[in-house]
């Protein structure tokens, strides 16, 4: 004997909790969509202005905070050619914080007229100031002036003018560093982390001005 099958009722009491819950998702959606962003906060930059950030990941006009997609305010921000990263933050109070990672700005070669940023990345459309690394350096020795330079501080690096590389018969990596204040630092390559100790070097000497040694010996010999 076959058995009865129960038709299930349909339930309009829970259709209708169902359709006002969803209802009400949207209008919060909707709602939250046109919320603009309130905030944007940009970190860690030394070269790019908060502007050039803000206008680059396109969030100038401050847009729906919802509709600004994270990915894609990174990739419009790394397309800048002195951003090594960034991450992209959205907190509460529809605030957006860029935290920015820069490339170092070591020296620009005067023959190629290119930034280096580091072994494998130079640029030419910077509009800033950098020291000028005058005449030609072997690949090797550039290299290595990288490498070292890349332990250097921003700060100390950006009071260099220019850099002539100044081989000798005794040291084939000495370099001499024409710096903004007129003094000059005579230096090898070994040595070079030592240049990190040049503002302290400079308060102690006070206005005298003079040359560095930080090749063959370690010391400031006056001029003036």
């Amino acid at each position: 004997m076959s058995k009865k099958i129960k038709k299930r009722k349909f339930n309009f009491k829970k259709f209708f909790k169902f359709i006002i819950t969803l209802v009400f998702l949207v209008l919060i959606y909707i709602y939250l969509s046109n919320k603009p962003i309130k905030n944007i906060l940009v970190k860690n930059t030394y070269f790019l202005t908060d502007e050039q950030v803000i206008e680059a990941a396109g969030i100038d006009s401050y847009p729906s905070f919802l509709k600004a997609l994270s990915f894609k305010i990174k990739k419009n921000i790394k397309k800048l050619p002195l951003v090594k990263d960034v991450k992209v933050k959205k907190k509460l109070g529809y605030k957006v914080v860029l935290e920015v990672t820069e490339y170092k700005v070591l020296f620009k070669v005067r023959s190629t007229n290119e930034f280096v940023l580091d072994k494998t990345t130079r640029v030419t459309d910077l509009d800033i100031n950098a020291p000028i690394l005058i005449n030609y350096a072997p690949e090797e020795i550039t290299n290595k002036l990288i490498s070292k330079f890349l332990q250097i501080d921003q700060d100390t690096i950006l009071k260099i003018s220019e850099i002539e590389y100044s081989p000798n018969l005794y040291d084939k990596e000495r370099f001499i560093f024409y710096m903004n204040d007129d003094n000059v630092v005579y230096v090898t390559l070994t040595k070079l982390k030592e240049f990190n100790n040049y503002n302290k070097i400079k308060e102690q000497l006070g206005t005298h001005k003079g040359i560095l040694y930080l090749d063959s010996g370690n010391y400031f010999e006056i001029k003036d």
